[in-house]
């Protein structure tokens, strides 16, 4: 099976992917932002006067554009869905592009190889559901667990290894 990744290790790979991963997603996020903001040229925001310092946007007719609006809430989800399922394919054939910087990679606790797509998947929603939303108890728990295993490595039998 080979040695298990420590926490730093692990740690380091998790930061490279965020940002690798991100700059990804930025190349799609950042002109739907463009065109979404662009849609609403011509409108202003304009106090409410009703005592509670709230404001409204006021748009002249035919504005927003619903087709401008429309493009960018669709270039927003398809970047997010095309990085989300390489990131899952990646980790699923045994590396991300920042496991494979740091030199790790995970794998099956039974045999050791690859954990697949569906293992990838469920191994991600888990991460991403509730280790991250238990103050990231279930990521820390490679510190001090004995196999170096995350929850979302717990529940879906794998290990991060070093390649």
């Amino acid at each position: 099976m080979g040695q298990l990744a420590g926490f730093w290790i692990r740690f380091a790979s998790w930061l490279l992917d965020s940002i690798l991963y991100g700059l990804l997603a930025a190349v799609f996020l950042v002109p739907a932002i463009i065109i979404g903001v662009n849609a609403f040229d011509g409108c202003t925001w304009v106090d409410k006067n009703d005592f509670t310092d709230s404001q409204e946007l006021l748009c002249p007719p035919g504005t927003p554009d619903a087709g401008p609006v429309a493009a960018a809430i669709a270039l927003g989800v398809i970047g997010v869905l095309v990085v989300f399922i390489l990131y899952v394919h990646a980790l699923g054939r045994g590396q991300t592009w920042g496991m494979r910087i740091t030199s790790i990679r995970l794998v099956r606790s039974d045999n050791g190889m690859p954990v697949g797509f569906g293992k990838a998947l469920w191994r991600t929603l888990f991460a991403n559901i509730v280790s991250a939303n238990v103050f990231y108890l279930g990521y820390l728990w490679a510190a001090w667990d004995d196999r170096k295993q995350t929850w979302q490595d717990k529940i879906v039998s794998t290990y991060v290894v070093r390649a």
